[in-house]
């Protein structure tokens, strides 16, 4: 096995995780993600290759690379993502530990146990509604008893703990908080709740975790607990009476950067090491396409992670919004 030295960032940050987006489309079009009328999809043939994936996870998992992180738009309308999944754990001999998947949860009750059977390790399930006209509004579908089925179908499977991520969005769904906990509340769930970030057209005001907490407190109690091994950016609490727990995830109000340990990387390969404005990204897919060696792959990995800045600069009242729409970027 080759190993390589580890990556580290300008700020002294060891990376290790990589969110890594296999498609820019979506079945839904969430209004913080997507605008209404859509954007321009990437080309198929400019999408990373199943072969350029497996081996850019690989050259990645050497340089100490311990997590990946599918996400879109929606990995699952990737054609052949069971496929492209089993490239991806090739890399465990590299050293590749996790295998884990952001969906919206619209396939899973079909694609739930082959994903698994590929290699995939975790899921995390994007739902923030409970209330199906609500759904609707959001996502711009009415599809939500069949995420709810795809939940089902995981908890049968016993694939569990299973993550479920709520964006919170004021006036939205922001009195829904203290509903995911009873309507989860006999499942060995982890509810995460998620500050809205600025993209795009949409623009919400702020939600804290201190009002999310509030609400879910009217009815509960909470017990903070410390997070699972490499829990990110969230702080964990154990809702006593129940077998949830739930987290709170603020990019605004709770920056994390001082300890970010991630880079995105978009499908079609651009990297992209801050959620922030980032105008010079290195396209590694066209690296490996002018015919590239691993070492040369490599140092085209640390010339982009060069790039990466301290700390973003978006604010809590949305100044400085982050650049582009949420669908193009990867999750």
């Amino acid at each position: 096995m080759t190993v390589r030295a580890p990556i580290i960032d300008p700020s002294g940050r060891r990376i290790h995780y990589v969110r890594l987006s296999v498609t820019d489309r979506c079945n839904f079009r969430c209004v913080y993600c997507m605008p209404e009328c859509g954007v321009e999809f990437i080309e198929r043939k400019q999408l990373l290759s199943f072969e350029e994936t497996g081996r850019l996870a690989r050259v990645l998992a050497e340089m100490g690379v311990d997590r990946i992180r599918l996400t879109g738009g929606e990995p699952t309308v990737r054609t052949g993502i069971v496929q492209l999944i089993e490239a991806i754990a090739e890399a465990r001999s590299s050293g590749l530990r996790e295998i884990g998947m952001t969906t919206n949860g619209w396939n899973l009750s079909k694609l739930a146990q082959p994903l698994r059977a590929a290699g995939l390790d975790r899921l995390n399930i994007s739902l923030d509604t409970l209330d199906r006209a609500n759904f609707t509004k959001i996502t711009r579908t009415d599809r939500l008893d069949v995420v709810l089925e795809g939940i089902e179908a995981v908890c049968a499977m016993g694939w569990l703990p299973l993550k479920i991520n709520v964006v919170v969005c004021k006036g939205v769904n922001d009195n829904e908080p203290a509903d995911f906990v009873e309507r989860f509340a006999d499942l060995p769930v982890t509810i995460r709740f998620i500050e809205y970030m600025p993209f795009g057209e949409a623009r919400f005001p702020l939600v804290p975790w201190s009002d999310v907490r509030a609400k879910i407190e009217a009815r509960y109690r909470l017990r903070e607990i410390p997070g699972p091994a490499g829990s990110g950016p969230a702080n964990y609490w154990k809702v006593e009476g129940t077998r949830v727990e739930v987290g709170a995830i603020g990019a605004l109000s709770r920056q994390f950067c001082q300890a970010c340990n991630r880079v995105r990387i978009t499908s079609d390969g651009m990297l992209k090491t801050c959620l922030a404005y980032e105008p010079e990204m290195v396209s590694l897919r066209d690296v490996m396409r002018d015919g590239a060696t691993d070492d040369q792959l490599e140092a085209a990995i640390r010339r982009g992670i060069l790039r990466k800045p301290e700390a973003h600069i978006t604010t809590e009242d949305g100044a400085n919004p982050f650049e582009g729409h949420m669908v193009q970027i990867g999750g």
